[in-house]
């Protein structure tokens, strides 16, 4: 569906052509809704490299666009369940197939994909005229209750739009429009630890750690902690794709160091105190390694994700740590609910009720989503800050007990699961019907 005809609707200008955009694209494009997508950079390249996105999520996937889910099972991989090892121990090549894992959280089902190959395939579903590049956003102008907001681009030109729903990643520069630019809240914070990311050979793999090469695991140690996993690299030959986190005592970087070349000597300083199979894989890496800073919003969150006719969705909303598995699943979720508030909007502004004006019914609508989602998403910020440090052997009360590491993981990705999309849907709804009766 595309267009609603006749019918009055809502014009949406959406900031970002990233995994979080291009989902809350595909769910207007289903409703009918009118959106137009500006993207800062000349070309469609998604940064990044894996996601998780979990069963729970994928199973809505349907609901926000019908061949949103075909596209996911095309590009992932089904995982089952989290595999623990302590890291420090020097038997994991030697470890028999019935005894790999000193713990197994399960069940815990998640798709894990390549990022760009998701974004790739969605996009084909989006009309190219909808999509303009090349396009960074540098003010949004409220102009009155009946002018539609007058977006202003680097290059000099402008665009119109009823509504902006941000969508521009970690460094979003419409969370600085929103937030003003003295306000820290705006910003994403560095977590004060690194993510170095590297590829090995199976061979070398194999001789590191044995079976464990087969399943993705997670090395938990002190001062630093690991995750691998096997993927298919150039010519369908399979490789171990590591993951290093480490942790640093850095005060403060700049978002603008997000990610730069890596020190490998700085990796396996920090992994010194692990066993000798980790020591070899951290060995086996190659000389240059990307360091990718994690930032989030723990220390600082935005006190709403609705300025107005101005929302936030993803990382733009919520920037957070990887620990957790969840940030762009956190956008899907939100593509879905404001897919759905903007399609209430549509009908009520369609049924021509008096006083309810295009302006009341996006800030009701936006208002709701905030009050929806920030909850659920600032606990999974918390949570996966507090996960990294607990692998690490950091935590102030837990230390390395990683056996109630394990009790208190298998708890949260118990409450992750739980969620209802369903359920959230109809929250945010009847919070919208409250919010317009509140506003007439």
């Amino acid at each position: 569906m595309d267009g609603q005809g006749d019918r009055p609707s809502f014009d949406i200008a959406i900031v970002g052509a990233g995994v979080v955009g291009v989902h809350v694209a595909i769910g207007l494009l289903d409703r009918g809704i009118p959106f137009t997508i500006y993207e800062q950079s000349a070309e469609l390249t998604e940064m990044g490299a894996g996601i998780t996105i979990t069963s729970t999520i994928a199973q809505s996937l349907a609901a926000l666009h019908p061949e949103a889910t075909q596209y996911l099972l095309k590009v992932s991989k089904l995982m089952s369940n989290i595999n623990l090892v302590n890291g420090s121990r020097d038997d994991l090549s030697l470890r028999p197939s019935d005894q790999l894992y000193d713990l197994v959280i399960s069940p815990y089902e998640f798709h894990a994909a390549h990022r760009a190959k998701l974004v790739e395939g969605l996009l084909q579903l989006i009309p190219k005229e909808r999509i303009k590049l090349g396009k960074r956003i540098e003010s949004i102008v409220e102009r009155g209750d009946d002018e539609k907001l007058l977006l202003q681009f680097a290059d000099g030109t402008t665009a119109e739009a009823d509504a902006v729903i941000g969508c521009d990643g970690i460094k979003s520069r419409v969370r600085q429009i929103v937030g003003g630019s003295d306000n820290p809240s705006s910003f994403a914070h560095y977590s004060n630890m690194s993510a170095y990311r590297g590829l090995i050979t199976m061979d070398k793999a194999t001789a590191a750690l044995g079976q464990l090469v087969k399943d993705p695991v997670w090395y938990l140690g002190q001062g630093a902690s690991m995750v691998t996993y096997a993927i298919l690299g150039p010519g369908g030959i399979p490789f171990l794709n590591v993951v290093a986190y480490v942790h640093d005592e850095q005060d403060s970087l700049s978002l603008d160091s997000l990610v730069s070349e890596g020190n490998k000597e700085d990796v396996e300083a920090a992994f010194s105190q692990f066993g000798s199979c980790v020591k070899d894989v951290i060995k086996a890496l190659p000389d240059k390694l990307n360091r990718w800073a994690l930032f989030d919003s723990y220390v600082h969150p935005l006190p709403s994700y609705a300025y107005g006719r101005t929302v936030l969705a993803g990382d733009a909303a919520h920037p957070s740590t990887p620990h957790i598995g969840s940030g762009a699943g956190m956008g899907i979720e939100e593509a879905l609910i404001l897919a759905e508030l903007l399609k209430s909007a549509t009908e009520r502004l369609g049924a021509s009720e008096g006083s309810t004006t295009r302006r009341k019914l996006l800030e009701a609508a936006f208002k709701a989503y905030s009050d929806i989602r920030r909850p659920r998403t600032q606990w999974i910020v918390a949570q996966s800050r507090t996960i990294g440090i607990m692998s690490q052997g950091r935590h102030e009360e837990m230390g390395t007990d990683f056996d109630n590491y394990g009790i208190y993981l298998r708890e949260k990705i118990g409450k992750l699961q739980a969620y209802d999309w369903k359920d959230s849907i109809r929250q945010a709804i009847d919070q919208f019907e409250r919010e317009l009766g509140a506003s007439v």
